[in-house]
């Protein structure tokens, strides 16, 4: 019943606002905002659903590829919302209704919420989280309308290397995403023209023209061959699919990353399928993760590690005052290790998507800089970003320049905590992790949530005079 609800609800809703978009163009607004930037993934929708939940599910998905950005941020955020607030009706009646600790744990979330709606409204805050929607709302409208912004042929084949050079254009910041984002349409394009969209294909990302891209790209050219597998399979799934058939799919979307990968990379591809299920597939996150955890422990933690990185980008946690990503965390982890993942994934775009504006990351470490610090998943949301960014934008200058901020705060734990946890491991990522993961063919590690440190030195050592550390970083720190 909760899930017939649930479908029914984000049916009528996809409705409503796609006859809000006709009307909207029928009277005469830009066609950039009421028409689609995207053609819908290629590749079989799947069987027909035999529940009337799955049949709504399936009509919803097929209304909302025909929405301009406007309806479809709406209707990420809009659906979501109506979710969670159906399971809250629904746990009214369900054994959770007498669980204490259920109540309670509902209540400090409330009280975390409202704290942060006040410090952006009253408090001296609004600046940093106005700037970090901004900053954010911008890298998710770079990826998402990426083609139109490099100017991609909308059909056909196309020139890799000249829209890589146009990628690598556009800006030392915006590396990460342009590349990822061409690196979604080389893929489908690939996957569909000359594949036919068969899970039999291989090399697409190894042979042709992509074996003669710059090395650098290849963390998120990889990053985009896991967001064009991910949204094309996931097509052939509804909240109601059986065990059966969930997992043929998950089996088919690794073997994919698997053969169309350069050796060192295949992680990467993988950790998109929690963005994808996540940002775009919300409804399908709980049945994807159970399946995928007696199907492939790894690659569970890749979805896991992705579904962070959606948490902070979509929509519905845009504006972090009004739904914080870190509380849906603690919501929607099914165990502590999922939620320690989370963590981390959420961490990671915070760091790299503020790094002009590094107050923002400030402030995240005074508010959970300490509860974070012995998990490690700050620490390794920055080592993982930094490592990555070095590495597909090398001497990065903005991460040269975060190396030298200085809080602005005069707490000396705040000043501790951003030394341990963003400094120090902005500052080895650099000089440490990267250089020895592309040396080994390891770089998709950074998508896993993991003590980077430990896995460097072990295929590593370093010289007992070289190793960077605390210390060293506070030499560092002091002598700037």
């Amino acid at each position: 019943m909760r899930e017939l609800a649930t479908s029914f609800a984000s049916y009528i809703f996809a409705k409503s606002l796609y006859s809000g978009q006709q009307i909207a163009k029928m009277a005469g607004f830009p066609e950039k905002h009421v028409t689609p930037k995207n053609p819908p993934a290629p590749g079989p929708d799947g069987e027909d659903p035999d529940t009337l939940s799955g049949q709504l599910y399936r009509s919803t998905k097929r209304t909302v590829e025909k929405f301009g950005d406007p309806a479809a941020v709406a209707f990420i955020a809009g659906s979501e919302y109506q979710a969670k607030a159906m399971d809250m009706v629904f746990d009214m009646f369900s054994t959770k209704a007498f669980d204490p600790s259920h109540w309670m744990k509902m209540t400090e979330r409330f009280f975390t919420q409202g704290k942060l709606a006040a410090d952006a409204t009253i408090g001296r805050d609004e600046a940093l989280y106005s700037q970090q929607a901004k900053n954010t709302r911008y890298v998710f409208t770079l990826v998402r309308n990426n083609p139109e912004k490099l100017g991609v042929p909308k059909s056909g084949e196309f020139d890799l290397g000249v829209y890589m050079d146009k990628a690598y254009g556009v800006g030392d910041f915006e590396n990460i995403w342009t590349v990822e984002g061409l690196g979604h349409v080389y893929s489908q394009r690939t996957w569909h023209l000359k594949w036919d969209c068969s899970e039999d294909a291989h090399d697409i990302l190894v042979e042709g023209q992509a074996a003669s891209m710059p090395d650098k790209s290849q963390t998120m050219m990889h990053a985009g061959l896991g967001l064009c597998l991910a949204e094309s399979l996931m097509k052939q799934l509804t909240p109601d699919s059986s065990t059966k058939e969930t997992e043929r799919v998950l089996r088919a979307f690794i073997k994919l990353c698997q053969n169309n990968s350069v050796e060192g990379y295949v992680g990467c591809a993988l950790e998109s399928l929690g963005l994808v299920t996540r940002c775009f597939n919300y409804p399908m996150v709980n049945l994807v993760q159970k399946v995928l955890a007696d199907v492939d422990e790894t690659a569970w933690e890749f979805f896991w590690r992705g579904a962070g990185r959606a948490l902070y980008f979509s929509p519905g946690h845009m504006v972090q005052p009004l739904y914080s990503p870190w509380i849906a965390a603690e919501e929607e982890a099914p165990n502590d290790r999922a939620h320690d993942i989370l963590k981390a994934g959420i961490s990671w775009p915070t760091n790299i998507v503020n790094m002009k504006n590094p107050a923002i990351f400030e402030d995240l470490i005074r508010r959970r800089g300490a509860d974070e610090e012995k998990a490690g998943t700050i620490a390794h949301g920055v080592a993982a970003s930094t490592t990555m960014a070095s590495d597909i934008t090398p001497n990065h200058p903005l991460v040269k320049e975060y190396l030298e901020y200085v809080p602005s705060s005069s707490d000396a734990n705040v000043r501790r905590l951003w030394a341990k946890l963003v400094h120090d491991q902005v500052y080895k990522a650099v000089h440490r992790y990267q250089p020895v993961l592309k040396k080994h063919k390891m770089m998709d590690q950074v998508f896993r949530f993991q003590n980077l440190e430990a896995l460097v030195d072990r295929l590593d050592p370093p010289a007992p005079d070289s190793k960077p550390n605390e210390a060293d970083g506070s030499k560092r720190r002091k002598q700037a």
